[in-house]
């Protein structure tokens, strides 16, 4: 596409993936922002699990708005790649769902399954290309009016009030967080009580030589057993992120600002009493999710052994992986904690 693009305009363009300008130990975050704050456009690959995941909502989020801001909506650039049950919803469930729609997004429903370098491949790069084309003049006679110049000065006009928006959306989230990951924690415990309940019973009917068909009756109800717990994983697991993502950015402020306003004593143990809160909060999660990377990796197995089970682990394990993606997103916390008092000692209590 890069490539694309200069051959219209005999510029070039400058691509920043996240997948491949990003490892492992990187500080991803400041990455991501820095490119958010001086790319030109934003191209979120619409998929299921792209809303579920934290960051990727506060990318769409931080960036979509600001376009929307500067009035100039032809900066996001959608990719529809895999549509889904609620994104046409009307009105959508999810308030991500109902920004990214108000942009218009290209359909590659069909070009996923396209040959690379195939002329079908080769015309929608070109097509999104010549998009990028339009967008980039469209930006470059806003900027010609000083559009953009009055909308950057506005957006930070307004940033203290959507700091102070974040950490009151954060109170309010923190709790319901706390309580669904209780939930979580709770019923998957009972999923984990009923597989390893029937897996006992298989073994036993193993041993005594009984029939395949006793066996696989047991699978049967295992599979009806799962399907009520499943769901409500997977319902868990979309609250759990939703909550995280409002969480994180109150977080982030919260940690950041630490150094600077603790200058008191009073200020001093209010913060500390706040690291020590999201200490425990994360080490709740640890506990409470202890057991799911292991029942992740167990259920491709177990998968491959019964028709009946395929279905509700499915589902099971799309809530699960909501949980260890946000897991990583926690952690962080205490990593930003650790790093913000061992620079200021005063915050050590």
């Amino acid at each position: 596409m890069a490539a694309q693009f200069q051959m219209l305009t005999g510029d070039p363009i400058n691509l920043f993936l996240d997948r491949d300008n990003l490892v492992w130990g990187d500080d991803w975050r400041p990455k991501i922002d820095g490119s958010l704050s001086s790319v030109a456009f934003f191209i979120p690959i619409i998929t299921p699990r792209y809303f579920k995941s934290a960051e990727c909502r506060r990318e769409l989020n931080f960036f979509a708005r600001s376009a929307e801001r500067l009035g100039i909506k032809e900066l996001v650039l959608p990719i529809l790649y895999v549509d889904f049950p609620g994104l046409q919803d009307d009105p959508p469930a999810d308030d991500l769902i109902a920004l990214v729609r108000r942009f218009q997004w290209v359909d590659w429903g069909e070009r996923k399954f396209d040959e690379r370098g195939s002329g079908a491949c080769r015309r929608a790069v070109s097509e999104l290309a010549q998009r990028l084309v339009d967008a980039n003049r469209a930006a470059e006679q806003a900027a010609s009016q000083g559009v953009i110049l009055a909308g950057a000065e506005a957006l930070e006009d307004e940033e203290e009030l959507g700091s102070l928006d974040k950490l009151g959306i954060m109170e309010t989230a923190i709790p319901d967080l706390s309580e669904t990951i209780v939930e979580i924690g709770r019923t998957i415990e009972q999923i984990g009580a009923a597989m390893s309940t029937a897996t006992s019973e298989i073994t036993t009917r193993s041993a005594q030589g009984s029939a395949l068909a006793a066996r696989l009756a047991v699978t049967r109800q295992l599979a009806e057993k799962l399907v009520a717990p499943a769901e409500h994983v997977r319902d868990l697991g979309n609250d759990f992120a939703s909550s995280l993502h409002d969480v994180d950015e109150g977080v982030r402020i919260l940690i950041e600002r630490a150094p600077e306003e603790a200058v008191d004593k009073e200020s001093q143990e209010q913060f500390l009493s706040f690291f020590d809160s999201v200490r425990s909060m994360v080490a709740q999660s640890e506990q409470g999710f202890a057991a799911v990377q292991s029942m992740i990796d167990s259920m491709a197995p177990i998968e491959k052994m019964s028709r009946d089970l395929r279905g509700p682990l499915k589902t099971l394990r799309q809530g699960l992986t909501l949980l260890v993606d946000g897991l990583s997103v926690m952690r962080s916390w205490v990593s930003l904690i650790d790093s913000a008092v061992a620079r200021f000692p005063e915050l050590k209590g």
